[in-house]
């Protein structure tokens, strides 16, 4: 379902993702404090899902959104507010678990395909693997909860992601079709939501595959020599 949002309502409607910990002047911004008035309008307009408010899947939803926000342009560890800066730990597919430090450093995109034979993390930093998807995707790369599947301490859950792909991805031009991807977290938390344990699991190969215009993305995996088998349930 799609429907139709301007700036100016998009501001005040009552399900624009609300991230936390960001008022505060203290906060050492990676650049500048971020604005996503662009996003929550493409969130607004083309999510598939419509969470009430009060809903419990509204709120780990705006706690990713939160999460994500810090992951990508708070520089220092007092200033996160989701995280339990001593226990946090962050896995991919079942891959080696990285502590908030190695988080701030190398950021979302090369924590989360560091493994992928088809995006070299050791090539980019945190600024360069942002700058390449923002490129791509101008017009925001919208993120909403599917299906929650078990509430505090241990949250599961489905989620999408997508974007047009309007922009250039290195040297390839844009086509404008829709990017979308499925994936799925096992989330713990503490009595105060702050997250100890976040794995994520999801395939990032169709996308990149389509963004490099190669035929075969679907075929690889890890280690880039046998099939992609999707490890959660659709």
């Amino acid at each position: 379902m799609s429907i139709e949002i301007s700036h100016g309502t998009s501001l005040d409607h009552p399900d624009t993702p609300k991230r936390m910990y960001m008022d505060d002047p203290e906060i050492e911004w990676r650049t500048v404090k971020p604005n996503y008035d662009i996003v929550n309008l493409k969130y607004l307009a083309e999510r598939s899902k419509f969470h009430s408010a009060d809903s419990l899947e509204k709120l780990v939803e705006n706690l990713v959104k939160t999460w994500e926000m810090e992951s990508t342009h708070k520089i220092k560890e007092k200033d996160w507010g989701t995280v339990d800066a001593e226990r946090y730990v962050f896995r991919t597919n079942g891959g080696a678990p990285k502590d908030l430090a190695n988080n701030i450093v190398n950021g979302n995109y090369n924590m989360m395909m560091d493994n992928s034979p088809l995006f070299d993390a050791s090539k980019e930093t945190n600024a360069s693997s942002h700058l390449l998807f923002k490129t791509a995707f101008p017009d925001g790369f919208a993120w909403e909860l599917l299906e929650l599947y078990s509430g505090p301490p241990k949250v599961s859950f489905t989620w999408r992601h997508w974007a047009h792909w309007t922009g250039p991805y290195r040297n390839n031009p844009p086509t404008g079709e829709l990017m979308e991807m499925i994936g799925s977290c096992a989330v713990e938390v503490d009595e105060h939501l702050k997250i100890v344990d976040l794995q994520v699991f999801f395939d990032p190969h169709p996308i990149l595959g389509r963004l490099m215009k190669r035929r075969d993305a679907d075929d690889f995996n890890s280690s880039g020599d046998k099939p992609q088998l999707c490890p959660f349930q659709h």
